[in-house]
Protein backbone atom coordinates (compact mmCIF):
# COMPACT_ATOMS: atom_id res chain seq x y z
CA UNK A 1 0.00 0.00 0.00
CA UNK A 2 1.45 3.20 -1.02
CA UNK A 3 2.03 6.22 1.33
CA UNK A 4 -0.79 8.73 1.06
CA UNK A 5 1.64 11.56 1.65
CA UNK A 6 3.77 10.90 -1.36
CA UNK A 7 3.41 13.36 -4.27
CA UNK A 8 1.26 12.28 -7.15
CA UNK A 9 2.94 10.78 -10.08
CA UNK A 10 3.40 12.49 -13.28
CA UNK A 11 0.94 10.33 -14.98
CA UNK A 12 -1.75 11.25 -12.48
CA UNK A 13 -1.00 15.06 -12.54
CA UNK A 14 -3.77 17.31 -13.94
CA UNK A 15 -3.14 18.80 -17.35
CA UNK A 16 -1.51 22.28 -17.37
CA UNK A 17 -3.65 25.09 -18.73
CA UNK A 18 -2.87 26.41 -22.21
CA UNK A 19 -1.42 29.98 -22.61
CA UNK A 20 -4.18 32.62 -23.13
CA UNK A 21 -4.06 34.38 -26.50
CA UNK A 22 -3.20 38.21 -26.64
CA UNK A 23 -6.29 40.47 -26.16
CA UNK A 24 -7.06 43.15 -28.83
CA UNK A 25 -6.96 46.98 -27.91
CA UNK A 26 -9.99 48.03 -25.91
CA UNK A 27 -12.43 50.67 -27.06
CA UNK A 28 -11.58 52.93 -24.07
CA UNK A 29 -8.00 53.43 -25.22
CA UNK A 30 -9.20 54.43 -28.68
CA UNK A 31 -11.55 57.03 -27.15
CA UNK A 32 -8.68 58.39 -25.12
CA UNK A 33 -6.69 59.01 -28.26
CA UNK A 34 -9.63 60.64 -29.98
CA UNK A 35 -10.30 62.80 -26.92
CA UNK A 36 -6.66 63.85 -26.77
CA UNK A 37 -6.76 64.84 -30.43
CA UNK A 38 -9.97 66.79 -29.92
CA UNK A 39 -8.56 68.55 -26.87
CA UNK A 40 -5.41 69.43 -28.80
CA UNK A 41 -7.43 70.86 -31.65
CA UNK A 42 -9.61 72.83 -29.19
CA UNK A 43 -6.52 74.18 -27.43
CA UNK A 44 -4.98 75.26 -30.71
CA UNK A 45 -8.20 76.87 -31.87
CA UNK A 46 -8.64 78.51 -28.47
CA UNK A 47 -5.12 79.89 -28.64
CA UNK A 48 -5.77 81.24 -32.13
CA UNK A 49 -9.08 82.79 -31.08
CA UNK A 50 -7.54 84.20 -27.91
CA UNK A 51 -4.65 85.62 -29.88
CA UNK A 52 -7.01 87.18 -32.38
CA UNK A 53 -9.19 88.53 -29.60
CA UNK A 54 -6.21 90.04 -27.78
CA UNK A 55 -4.90 91.51 -31.01
CA UNK A 56 -8.30 92.99 -31.82
CA UNK A 57 -8.61 94.32 -28.27
CA UNK A 58 -5.22 95.99 -28.37
CA UNK A 59 -5.88 97.25 -31.88
CA UNK A 60 -9.29 98.75 -31.07
CA UNK A 61 -8.33 99.80 -27.54
CA UNK A 62 -4.65 100.68 -27.74
CA UNK A 63 -2.65 101.27 -24.63
CA UNK A 64 0.74 102.74 -23.87
CA UNK A 65 2.99 103.13 -20.88
CA UNK A 66 4.85 105.97 -22.61
CA UNK A 67 2.75 108.55 -20.80
CA UNK A 68 3.27 111.21 -18.15
CA UNK A 69 0.98 113.23 -15.93
CA UNK A 70 0.93 116.92 -16.72
CA UNK A 71 -0.60 120.14 -15.45
CA UNK A 72 -0.29 123.75 -16.53
CA UNK A 73 2.54 125.76 -15.00
CA UNK A 74 2.40 129.56 -14.82
CA UNK A 75 5.30 131.83 -14.00
CA UNK A 76 4.40 134.24 -11.19
CA UNK A 77 5.77 137.61 -12.27
CA UNK A 78 5.02 140.94 -10.53
CA UNK A 79 3.49 143.77 -12.53
CA UNK A 80 5.64 146.36 -10.74
CA UNK A 81 9.28 146.37 -9.80
CA UNK A 82 10.83 146.72 -6.38
CA UNK A 83 12.39 144.96 -3.42
CA UNK A 84 10.55 141.99 -1.91
CA UNK A 85 9.72 142.82 1.71
CA UNK A 86 7.46 139.85 2.52
CA UNK A 87 7.52 136.25 1.32
CA UNK A 88 4.50 134.31 2.52
CA UNK A 89 5.04 130.93 0.83
CA UNK A 90 7.54 128.09 0.72
CA UNK A 91 8.55 125.76 -2.06
CA UNK A 92 5.95 123.02 -2.80
CA UNK A 93 3.38 124.77 -0.59
CA UNK A 94 -0.28 124.48 -1.56
CA UNK A 95 -2.02 127.86 -1.95
CA UNK A 96 -5.59 128.93 -2.60
CA UNK A 97 -6.75 131.45 -5.15
CA UNK A 98 -6.30 134.98 -3.79
CA UNK A 99 -3.61 134.13 -1.25
CA UNK A 100 -0.85 136.75 -0.96
CA UNK A 101 2.30 135.11 -2.27
CA UNK A 102 4.76 137.95 -1.68
CA UNK A 103 4.82 141.73 -1.31
CA UNK A 104 6.96 144.41 -2.93
CA UNK A 105 8.03 147.57 -1.09
CA UNK A 106 5.02 149.91 -1.55
CA UNK A 107 6.61 153.21 -0.41
CA UNK A 108 7.43 154.57 -3.89
CA UNK A 109 4.00 153.67 -5.23
CA UNK A 110 2.25 155.16 -2.20
CA UNK A 111 4.08 158.46 -2.74
CA UNK A 112 3.09 158.42 -6.41
CA UNK A 113 -0.52 157.92 -5.40
CA UNK A 114 -0.40 160.86 -2.98
CA UNK A 115 1.15 163.04 -5.68
CA UNK A 116 -1.57 162.28 -8.21
CA UNK A 117 -4.26 162.86 -5.59
CA UNK A 118 -2.79 166.28 -4.78
CA UNK A 119 -2.73 167.18 -8.48
CA UNK A 120 -6.38 166.17 -8.78
CA UNK A 121 -7.33 168.26 -5.75
CA UNK A 122 -5.58 171.32 -7.23
CA UNK A 123 -7.38 170.85 -10.52
CA UNK A 124 -10.72 170.54 -8.73
CA UNK A 125 -10.10 173.88 -7.00
CA UNK A 126 -9.32 175.55 -10.34
CA UNK A 127 -12.52 174.13 -11.80
CA UNK A 128 -14.51 175.43 -8.83
CA UNK A 129 -13.08 178.95 -9.29
CA UNK A 130 -13.77 178.84 -13.01
CA UNK A 131 -17.34 177.77 -12.38
CA UNK A 132 -17.89 180.63 -9.92
CA UNK A 133 -16.71 183.09 -12.61
CA UNK A 134 -18.64 181.42 -15.38
CA UNK A 135 -21.63 183.83 -15.33
CA UNK A 136 -19.40 186.91 -15.22
CA UNK A 137 -17.25 185.61 -18.05
CA UNK A 138 -20.29 184.93 -20.20
CA UNK A 139 -21.42 188.55 -19.61
CA UNK A 140 -17.96 189.79 -20.56
CA UNK A 141 -18.08 187.76 -23.76
CA UNK A 142 -21.46 189.20 -24.68
CA UNK A 143 -20.23 192.74 -23.94
CA UNK A 144 -17.07 192.20 -25.95
CA UNK A 145 -19.07 190.85 -28.89
CA UNK A 146 -21.28 193.98 -28.79
CA UNK A 147 -18.19 196.23 -28.63
CA UNK A 148 -16.72 194.45 -31.65
CA UNK A 149 -19.92 194.97 -33.63
CA UNK A 150 -20.01 198.67 -32.68
CA UNK A 151 -16.35 199.14 -33.57
CA UNK A 152 -16.95 197.50 -36.95
CA UNK A 153 -19.85 199.90 -37.62
CA UNK A 154 -17.76 202.95 -36.65
CA UNK A 155 -14.90 201.75 -38.84
CA UNK A 156 -17.24 201.30 -41.78
CA UNK A 157 -18.72 204.75 -41.24
CA UNK A 158 -15.28 206.36 -41.04
CA UNK A 159 -14.18 204.57 -44.16
CA UNK A 160 -17.27 205.62 -46.08
CA UNK A 161 -16.73 209.27 -45.02
CA UNK A 162 -13.14 209.16 -46.16
CA UNK A 163 -14.10 207.68 -49.51
CA UNK A 164 -16.67 210.47 -50.07
CA UNK A 165 -14.27 213.34 -49.15
CA UNK A 166 -11.21 212.25 -51.10
CA UNK A 167 -12.75 212.77 -54.62
CA UNK A 168 -14.06 216.21 -53.54
CA UNK A 169 -10.63 217.44 -52.47
CA UNK A 170 -9.33 217.76 -56.06
CA UNK A 171 -12.40 219.74 -57.14
CA UNK A 172 -12.17 222.14 -54.23
CA UNK A 173 -15.44 221.03 -52.66
CA UNK A 174 -13.65 219.62 -49.57
CA UNK A 175 -10.86 220.88 -47.41
CA UNK A 176 -7.67 219.02 -46.74
CA UNK A 177 -8.31 219.25 -42.99
CA UNK A 178 -11.63 217.47 -43.41
CA UNK A 179 -9.96 214.68 -45.37
CA UNK A 180 -7.24 214.37 -42.74
CA UNK A 181 -9.81 214.24 -39.94
CA UNK A 182 -11.73 211.54 -41.83
CA UNK A 183 -8.54 209.49 -42.31
CA UNK A 184 -7.68 209.90 -38.64
CA UNK A 185 -11.19 208.84 -37.65
CA UNK A 186 -10.83 205.70 -39.73
CA UNK A 187 -7.54 204.84 -38.07
CA UNK A 188 -9.03 205.44 -34.63
CA UNK A 189 -12.00 203.19 -35.52
CA UNK A 190 -9.65 200.45 -36.75
CA UNK A 191 -7.66 200.65 -33.51
CA UNK A 192 -10.87 200.53 -31.49
CA UNK A 193 -11.99 197.44 -33.43
CA UNK A 194 -8.66 195.71 -32.74
CA UNK A 195 -8.99 196.50 -29.03
CA UNK A 196 -12.54 195.16 -28.90
CA UNK A 197 -11.52 191.97 -30.72
CA UNK A 198 -8.66 191.43 -28.24
CA UNK A 199 -11.07 191.97 -25.37
CA UNK A 200 -13.45 189.42 -26.91
CA UNK A 201 -10.62 186.92 -27.37
CA UNK A 202 -9.54 187.31 -23.75
CA UNK A 203 -13.10 186.83 -22.53
CA UNK A 204 -13.58 183.75 -24.73
CA UNK A 205 -10.25 182.30 -23.54
CA UNK A 206 -11.24 182.81 -19.92
CA UNK A 207 -14.63 181.24 -20.59
CA UNK A 208 -13.08 178.21 -22.35
CA UNK A 209 -10.73 177.62 -19.42
CA UNK A 210 -13.54 175.86 -17.56
CA UNK A 211 -14.04 173.42 -20.43
CA UNK A 212 -10.27 172.86 -20.62
CA UNK A 213 -9.99 172.20 -16.91
CA UNK A 214 -12.99 169.89 -17.01
CA UNK A 215 -11.40 167.92 -19.86
CA UNK A 216 -8.13 167.67 -17.93
CA UNK A 217 -9.90 166.22 -14.90
CA UNK A 218 -10.55 162.88 -16.64
CA UNK A 219 -6.80 162.44 -17.18
CA UNK A 220 -6.05 163.39 -13.57
CA UNK A 221 -8.58 160.85 -12.29
CA UNK A 222 -7.03 158.18 -14.54
CA UNK A 223 -3.59 159.02 -13.12
CA UNK A 224 -4.91 158.52 -9.58
CA UNK A 225 -6.51 155.21 -10.54
CA UNK A 226 -3.30 154.04 -12.22
CA UNK A 227 -1.21 154.95 -9.16
CA UNK A 228 -3.68 153.12 -6.91
CA UNK A 229 -3.59 150.10 -9.21
CA UNK A 230 0.20 150.00 -9.18
CA UNK A 231 0.13 150.24 -5.40
CA UNK A 232 -2.23 147.25 -5.27
CA UNK A 233 0.15 145.32 -7.54
CA UNK A 234 2.73 145.41 -4.73
CA UNK A 235 0.82 142.47 -3.26
CA UNK A 236 1.16 139.55 -5.63
CA UNK A 237 -1.82 137.19 -5.32
CA UNK A 238 -2.27 133.58 -6.41
CA UNK A 239 -4.41 133.62 -9.58
CA UNK A 240 -5.67 130.07 -8.97
CA UNK A 241 -5.27 127.22 -6.45
CA UNK A 242 -2.04 125.35 -6.94
CA UNK A 243 1.39 124.52 -5.59
CA UNK A 244 4.47 126.70 -5.47
CA UNK A 245 7.41 125.27 -7.42
CA UNK A 246 10.93 126.49 -8.22
CA UNK A 247 11.03 128.95 -5.30
CA UNK A 248 14.66 130.03 -4.93
CA UNK A 249 14.44 133.57 -3.53
CA UNK A 250 14.40 135.22 -0.13
CA UNK A 251 13.18 138.48 1.36
CA UNK A 252 15.30 141.36 0.10
CA UNK A 253 15.57 140.15 -3.48
CA UNK A 254 14.75 142.68 -6.20
CA UNK A 255 11.86 141.75 -8.45
CA UNK A 256 11.52 143.13 -11.95
CA UNK A 257 8.19 143.69 -13.65
CA UNK A 258 7.25 140.90 -16.03
CA UNK A 259 10.03 138.52 -14.92
CA UNK A 260 8.81 135.38 -13.05
CA UNK A 261 10.00 135.01 -9.47
CA UNK A 262 8.82 131.38 -9.21
CA UNK A 263 6.20 129.13 -10.80
CA UNK A 264 2.76 127.97 -9.74
CA UNK A 265 1.44 124.54 -10.67
CA UNK A 266 -2.25 124.67 -11.60
CA UNK A 267 -3.81 121.75 -9.70
CA UNK A 268 -7.35 122.44 -10.91
CA UNK A 269 -6.95 120.36 -14.06
CA UNK A 270 -4.69 117.41 -14.78
CA UNK A 271 -4.07 115.64 -18.04
CA UNK A 272 -1.87 112.85 -19.37
CA UNK A 273 0.35 113.18 -22.41
CA UNK A 274 0.43 109.68 -23.94
CA UNK A 275 2.51 108.79 -26.97
CA UNK A 276 0.65 106.32 -29.23
CA UNK A 277 1.91 104.69 -32.42
CA UNK A 278 0.78 106.39 -35.60
CA UNK A 279 -1.25 103.32 -36.60
CA UNK A 280 -3.24 103.55 -33.37
CA UNK A 281 -4.35 107.16 -33.52
CA UNK A 282 -7.04 106.31 -36.08
CA UNK A 283 -8.91 104.52 -33.31
CA UNK A 284 -9.32 107.68 -31.25
CA UNK A 285 -10.68 111.18 -31.63
CA UNK A 286 -11.47 114.14 -29.39
CA UNK A 287 -13.98 112.96 -26.81
CA UNK A 288 -12.94 109.30 -26.86
CA UNK A 289 -13.11 107.73 -23.41
CA UNK A 290 -9.87 106.59 -21.81
CA UNK A 291 -8.59 104.95 -18.63
CA UNK A 292 -5.49 106.20 -16.84
CA UNK A 293 -3.31 104.48 -14.25
CA UNK A 294 -0.44 106.05 -12.35
CA UNK A 295 2.71 104.05 -11.68
CA UNK A 296 2.67 105.41 -8.13
CA UNK A 297 -0.87 104.07 -7.59
CA UNK A 298 -1.39 101.13 -9.97
CA UNK A 299 -4.61 100.03 -8.27
CA UNK A 300 -6.36 103.36 -8.74
CA UNK A 301 -8.25 103.84 -11.99
CA UNK A 302 -8.93 107.32 -13.31
CA UNK A 303 -11.39 108.29 -16.00
CA UNK A 304 -10.35 110.49 -18.88
CA UNK A 305 -11.21 111.62 -22.36
CA UNK A 306 -9.10 112.50 -25.34
CA UNK A 307 -8.79 116.25 -25.67
CA UNK A 308 -6.72 116.26 -28.83
CA UNK A 309 -4.18 114.37 -30.92
CA UNK A 310 -0.87 115.89 -31.91
CA UNK A 311 -0.65 116.87 -35.57
CA UNK A 312 3.09 117.50 -35.66
CA UNK A 313 6.25 115.99 -34.22
CA UNK A 314 9.86 116.66 -35.06
CA UNK A 315 11.02 114.10 -37.66
CA UNK A 316 13.73 111.69 -36.56
CA UNK A 317 17.18 113.18 -37.03
CA UNK A 318 15.94 116.75 -37.47
CA UNK A 319 16.14 118.04 -33.91
CA UNK A 320 17.76 121.30 -35.03
CA UNK A 321 14.76 122.71 -36.85
CA UNK A 322 14.76 126.51 -37.07
CA UNK A 323 11.30 126.74 -35.54
CA UNK A 324 10.25 125.85 -32.01
CA UNK A 325 7.16 124.56 -30.28
CA UNK A 326 7.01 121.19 -32.08
CA UNK A 327 7.26 118.19 -29.71
CA UNK A 328 10.00 115.64 -30.20
CA UNK A 329 9.08 112.00 -29.51
CA UNK A 330 12.07 109.68 -29.57
CA UNK A 331 11.71 106.28 -31.18
CA UNK A 332 12.55 103.30 -29.01
CA UNK A 333 14.77 101.31 -31.42
CA UNK A 334 17.44 103.05 -33.44
CA UNK A 335 18.50 100.00 -35.48
CA UNK A 336 14.99 99.04 -36.57
CA UNK A 337 12.54 101.36 -38.24
CA UNK A 338 9.60 101.55 -35.84
CA UNK A 339 6.36 103.43 -36.05
CA UNK A 340 6.42 107.09 -35.12
CA UNK A 341 4.53 108.03 -32.00
CA UNK A 342 2.25 111.04 -31.70
CA UNK A 343 1.33 112.75 -28.43
CA UNK A 344 -2.30 112.40 -27.35
CA UNK A 345 -3.61 114.69 -24.64
CA UNK A 346 -6.04 112.97 -22.27
CA UNK A 347 -7.91 115.09 -19.74
CA UNK A 348 -8.36 113.36 -16.38
CA UNK A 349 -11.90 113.74 -15.09
CA UNK A 350 -11.40 112.54 -11.50
CA UNK A 351 -7.83 113.40 -10.51
CA UNK A 352 -6.56 112.93 -6.96
CA UNK A 353 -4.59 115.95 -5.84
CA UNK A 354 -2.56 113.82 -3.43
CA UNK A 355 -1.47 111.33 -6.11
CA UNK A 356 -0.96 113.37 -9.27
CA UNK A 357 2.44 114.98 -9.69
CA UNK A 358 3.90 116.78 -12.65
CA UNK A 359 5.88 114.31 -14.77
CA UNK A 360 4.66 111.15 -13.00
CA UNK A 361 4.68 107.98 -15.12
CA UNK A 362 1.29 106.76 -16.28
CA UNK A 363 -0.43 104.15 -18.41
CA UNK A 364 -3.18 105.22 -20.80
CA UNK A 365 -5.78 102.91 -22.36
CA UNK A 366 -8.29 103.97 -24.98
CA UNK A 367 -11.58 102.66 -23.65
CA UNK A 368 -14.19 103.68 -26.19
CA UNK A 369 -14.80 104.26 -29.86
CA UNK A 370 -14.19 107.69 -31.32
CA UNK A 371 -17.12 110.02 -31.62
CA UNK A 372 -18.65 110.51 -35.04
Amino acid sequence: MSDSTSPPSVENAPPSPKAAPATPPSKSSEWRKVAAQIIGIVVVLGAVVLTFWVWNLTERHPRTDDATARANVVGIAPRVRGQIVKLNVQDNQAVAAGDVLFEIDPDDYDLSLQKTKAALATLDQQIEVARSQDAQLKFQVKAAEAGVEQAKAELKQAGDTLERLQPLLSDGFAKADDVDRAATAKQVAAAALAAQEQRLHQAQTALSELATLTAQRAGAVAAVDLAALELSYCKVLAPFPGRVISLNISVGAYASAGIPVFSLLDTRKWYVMANFREAEVRHMAPGTEAIVYLSSAPKRQFRGKVQGIGWAVVPEGETDLPFGGVPYVKRELNWVRVAQRFPVRIEVENPDADLFRMGASAVAIINGPPRD
